[in-house]
């Protein structure tokens, strides 16, 4: 059995996700309980109050009295509609806050998810549940429960005076009412399933804007922006055909339940009017009657709209189950306590690695002393990303595989352990925020004068410089602002903040000019002397000074050795030099 289909059979699994938030929240669901009580016993009394109005005037009674009833009716409405505001107050936002929770929830978890999930999920697709989905839960939570719980005690109480006016009457009334559930269950199903739809294809269309708006430099570059305007277009074309096919149930659904209340209401007037000619009803029992009946005609309408929150508030927690449920590759397990400050010794012992059915790594044997530098090279797609990526716990390896400080690295808390690894990879992301927040992310606390000096030694502080706002630069976006370079500098200041006891350079010079590269490399080996440094590259220069240079081959060290070593071996490392060697000496021609 698929986890989907685990997740729409199982319904009191799928209902712990928000049940736990109501019982956190259970004070303003009793107090909206006892306002819901209140608000409707106080205004279902005014149709009897009707029905003494009207008996005292067959009497004949002194207007003194009629006056006294109907301020005791105008009393009664004043006083309910108190406790339906305060019904209204807290129901409402015990759902404000339940959403408030349950989006911190999902957001807490999609951090906790490991990379390979994201490699099969749009992040527009994951923004649409964060919003039109969790909007469709708190409707469910809050309006659903406040409006069900009020027509459940109207209908109980009307139909139970009703009955007690004129059980005959009540059954004509009746008559026209007892197909709604048959309606509501049928209309229901269509309902869910088309709400599924609708915000399938509203993920599709959210996904499909985040992309082109993340891109936008390639799409102009490519000259698509009317290929991607018909494309989108089509997108919300076909979101609007399921929203209107939805709106056309939701149009039949409720005119048909109103239709059925009329029906009754026509009912009663007919048969009513029959008793009263006959004497068996009063006209103040008549008017209470039909008071009582048109206090159950809203429920009964209500009942369709009811329905409709519900079903789309249940496809809308399937689709936030999908996360939810969804564990991670790795997480603080049991056996996960150790913390300690790193020494940095590394170790790898047979190992093997894949994902997607696809073998990354093959009988990786590797053992790093405290403060060597590594040098890894290889074709692009050899497994050197993820041979460093397993070393911050990215991705699950099996106990036995990965040592860090003799360690098993499944050992390791993974704040401890990702707290004293610095890794700078070959596409950095940068925050919408200035220059000094994105060097200083992920250290607790870290003064300009730091931040500084960690920029001088990537070789950024003179650009910086020549910014406006120096430090204070919001970079924007992804840090558009910047240039490849300048992005992969910042990205290097972050990682040496903070003093990591093991830092991870993944091809970090890639967009930086040689001269630069140059200068970076010789300022940055007095951080490395005194840490364990991996650096990976397709530039040999930039490893060649490294204690141990591996090359990989698909996911297989191949070579391995100093640069003096590798060179004598005259394999794939030394041609690789050679050819690198000779693009220089002809761009310097």
């Amino acid at each position: 059995m698929t986890t989907d289909s685990r997740i729409s059979n199982d319904s009191k699994r799928q209902f712990s996700t928000v049940t736990k938030y109501l019982r956190k929240y259970r004070g303003y669901l009793y107090a909206g309980g006892v306002a819901v009580v209140m608000a409707n016993a106080l205004i279902l009394v005014v149709p009897y109050v009707s029905k003494l109005v009207f008996d005292a005037l067959e009497a004949g009674r002194p207007d003194s009295v009629i006056l006294r009833y109907v301020a005791i009716a105008f009393g009664l409405a004043v006083l309910s509609g108190v406790f339906r505001f305060a019904m209204r107050r807290t129901i409402i936002w015990m759902s404000r806050y339940i959403e408030y929770d349950l989006r911190g929830e999902i957001f807490a978890h999609l951090l906790a998810l490991s990379p390979s999930f994201y490699h099969g999920t749009r992040t527009g697709d994951l923004m649409a549940r964060m919003t039109n989905d969790l909007e469709a839960v708190r409707q469910m939570l809050g309006p659903g429960i406040m409006y069900i719980s009020d027509t459940i005690i109207k209908l109980t109480v009307s139909f139970a005076v009703m009955v007690y006016l004129s059980p005959r009457l009540t059954l004509y009334a009746v008559i026209p009412l007892i197909i709604l559930p048959v309606a509501v269950n049928k209309i229901g199903n269509l309902l869910h399933r088309r709400s599924m739809r609708v915000q399938e294809k509203f993920s599709e269309v959210t996904a499909t804007a985040q992309e082109n708006l993340a891109g936008i430099r390639v799409v102009k570059a490519y000259r698509q922006e009317e290929p991607e305007i018909e494309n989108f277009g089509k997108l919300s074309t076909d979101y609007i055909r399921l929203n209107m096919a939805l709106a056309r149930l939701q149009g039949l659904f409720i005119p048909s339940m109103r239709l059925l209340a009329s029906a009754s209401y026509l009912v009663v007037f007919y048969f009513g009017g029959m008793e009263i000619m006959r004497n068996e009803l009063s006209l103040g029992d008549i008017v209470a009657f039909f008071g009582y009946l048109a206090m159950i005609l809203w429920p009964m309408v209500a009942i369709g709209w009811v329905t409709s929150l519900y079903q789309r508030g249940k496809a809308s927690l399937e689709r936030i189950n999908r996360i939810l449920f969804t564990p991670p590759d790795v997480s603080d397990g049991d056996g996960s306590n150790y913390g300690e400050p790193m020494k940095g010794k590394i170790e790898f012992k047979n190992l093997s690695f894949g994902y997607n059915g696809h073998r990354v790594l093959e009988n990786v044997n590797l053992t790093v002393q405290p403060g060597q530098t590594i040098g890894l090279v290889g074709m692009t797609g050899s497994g050197k990303t993820t041979l460093v990526s397993i070393l911050a716990r990215l991705y699950r390896v099996d106990d036995g595989r990965v040592f860090i400080d003799d360690i098993d690295i499944n050992q390791w808390k993974l704040a401890a352990l990702r707290r004293q690894i610095g890794f700078a990879t070959q596409e950095p992301f940068l925050f919408s925020d200035t220059v000094a927040e994105n060097i200083r992310f992920g250290r607790d606390v870290s003064g300009i004068d730091e931040i500084t000096r960690t920029a001088e030694i990537a070789a950024l502080a003179k650009d910086v410089d020549s910014f406006r706002d120096g430090y204070d630069t919001v970079v924007g976006e992804r840090g558009i602002t910047l240039s490849g370079g300048q992005k992969q500098r910042t990205a290097i200041a972050r990682a040496i903040l903070g003093r990591p006891s093991i830092l991870i350079f993944d091809d970090v010079t890639s967009s930086v000019d040689t001269e630069t590269e140059h200068q970076i490399n010789e300022r940055i080996k007095q951080v490395l002397s005194r840490r364990t440094s991996i650096i990976i590259s397709h530039r040999v220069s930039s490893v060649k000074d490294a204690d141990v240079i591996l090359y990989l081959d698909e996911g297989k060290i191949a070579e391995q050795g100093s640069h003096e070593q590798l060179m004598r071996l005259n394999g794939s490392y030394a041609e690789l030099y050679r050819s690198q060697l000779l693009e220089m000496e002809l761009e310097q021609l």
